[in-house]
């Protein structure tokens, strides 16, 4: 369990970096983390916070799709 809380204030600390320190998460809204080894979605519904681990590294496809347009 201690590991699960690790992984995921290191997936906060990305989640900051790049929206600031006072970022949040908001109702709906999921996150993708990238770890060696695995991959961690985080997301919020209401006041539950979701923590889904997948194992592997996911498959990368060199295509957009037109209706995110330009994500950073």
């Amino acid at each position: 369990m201690e590991e699960i809380k690790k992984a995921v204030d290191l997936a906060m600390q990305e989640f900051r970096k790049k929206f600031g320190d006072d970022a949040l998460l908001e109702d709906g809204e999921e996150f993708v983390t990238i770890f060696n080894n695995c991959i961690l979605i985080l997301s919020l519904e209401g006041s539950e916070i979701g923590v889904k681990f997948i194992a592997g590294n996911p498959f990368r496809v060199d295509a957009a799709l037109s209706i995110y347009g330009d994500v950073g």
